[in-house]
């Protein structure tokens, strides 16, 4: 799969998404390889959950790492005449590519989360590069696959395509143990929880604006960090309220901890769509408080607290309801691993995207075996 930061997943939803579905689909007889970026490797290992890795290098700035990196994993695979049949972008930037691609025998997919054209991160170039390549996408991708109804909806009304709906998965766990939440000065039920970047797309600084008018003893623990935006993470850290800690990137046995145990978890998202690390918080029993954007809706239906998004005050409204309500969060707990189970499988995602590369591979009348081909991720 090309695109992402690769694997281990080390940042983001796209990393996780690739581990759980090329680890399942490998499970199947199917030769799955991941393009790795070198900033992001910590392992030297060329297989990873029965995935191949490819580490190269890229230009480490915010607008050119994701380029830079699909152009050189692009060159490996024309250089070394890499036995694939099917490329996986993850992310509507790399469709820049496309043009050229649509020369190869190469069958392309693309993965959508969301209007990424309209993100705050990005300056006014940035946007009109990332619109130009999803015009790109709907008119020359193989297949087009978004992660929320909302995005589905957007290419329709923009560009007259039907993109294929494949949501994220989530595995469902009870995490019993809390001895890992020592180290960071927590207790079961004694914080609330964010996971993931820390970028103003997600709302974190609404949610920190937010925290300090609630009245508590619990804490807030952001779970996440980002290495081009330090003025941002700086503002953040900078609050006065001694009850908000950033441990930075958690990951492993501490990670999971963390998600098992907290007392609620808090989703202030601005612009994005379906988020890993909200069905995941979900997977794990969380009652959440989240923004009202459809995006989310589609993920939490009647399972969770909603604020409207970018609201300061309602969302401190929401989380004071949570404080004041331990009945309320026991009993959208339950609610929320229950929808988890119901419509968020893993297993299910990994069946839909088979399913997917199966009938663009058709299209030139090929007939293959499990076996018989690979899937560059």
């Amino acid at each position: 799969m090309l695109g992402s930061r690769g694997i281990p997943a080390r940042y983001g939803g796209s990393e996780t998404a690739i581990e759980e579905i090329g680890e399942r689909l490998a499970r199947q007889g199917e030769r799955i390889v991941v393009y790795c970026r070198r900033h992001n490797s910590r392992t030297k290992d060329r297989e990873y959950r029965g995935m191949e890795r490819i580490v190269l290098p890229s230009l480490h700035r915010k607008n050119w790492d994701t380029p830079t990196h699909t152009f050189f994993a692009l060159l490996d695979l024309i250089l070394h005449r890499r036995e694939v049949d099917i490329l996986h972008f993850h992310g509507v930037g790399n469709s820049i590519f496309l043009p050229f691609l649509k020369l190869t025998r190469w069958k392309t997919v693309v993965t959508v989360d969301g209007p990424d054209w309209e993100r705050p991160k990005w300056g006014w170039f940035a946007r009109k590069v990332l619109k130009l390549s999803a015009r790109m996408t709907a008119q020359l991708a193989d297949c087009t696959i978004t992660d929320n109804l909302v995005s589905q909806r957007l290419f329709r009304e923009l560009f007259g395509l039907s993109t294929e709906y494949i949501p994220y998965g989530a595995y469902v766990s009870d995490e019993k143990e809390c001895d890992e939440l020592v180290q960071y000065g927590l207790e079961k039920d004694s914080y609330f929880l964010y996971v993931g970047r820390l970028i103003p797309d997600k709302g974190c600084h609404v949610l920190v604006k937010a925290f300090e008018r609630v009245k508590t003893d619990k804490k807030l623990v952001f779970v996440g960090d980002n290495p081009y935006f330090p003025e941002y993470i700086r503002q953040l850290k900078n609050t006065s309220d001694s009850r908000i800690k950033f441990p930075g990137y958690v990951y492993g046995r501490p990670y999971r901890q963390l998600c098992g145990n907290a007392y609620a978890y808090c989703h202030p998202l601005i612009v994005d769509g379906t988020s890993p690390q909200l069905l995941q918080a979900m997977a794990f029993g969380n009652c959440v408080i989240a923004s009202d954007l459809p995006e989310v809706s589609d993920v939490v239906g009647d399972t969770a607290l909603r604020a409207p998004s970018g609201d300061v005050n309602k969302l401190a409204d929401a989380i004071q309801q949570a404080v004041d309500n331990p009945a309320l969060v026991h009993a959208l707990r339950t609610k929320a691993r229950e929808r988890v189970q119901r419509l968020f499988n893993w297993d299910d995602v990994t069946n839909s995207h088979k399913l997917v590369y199966e009938k663009i591979y058709s299209m030139n009348g090929h007939s293959r075996s499990a076996q018989s081909g690979a899937l560059a991720k």
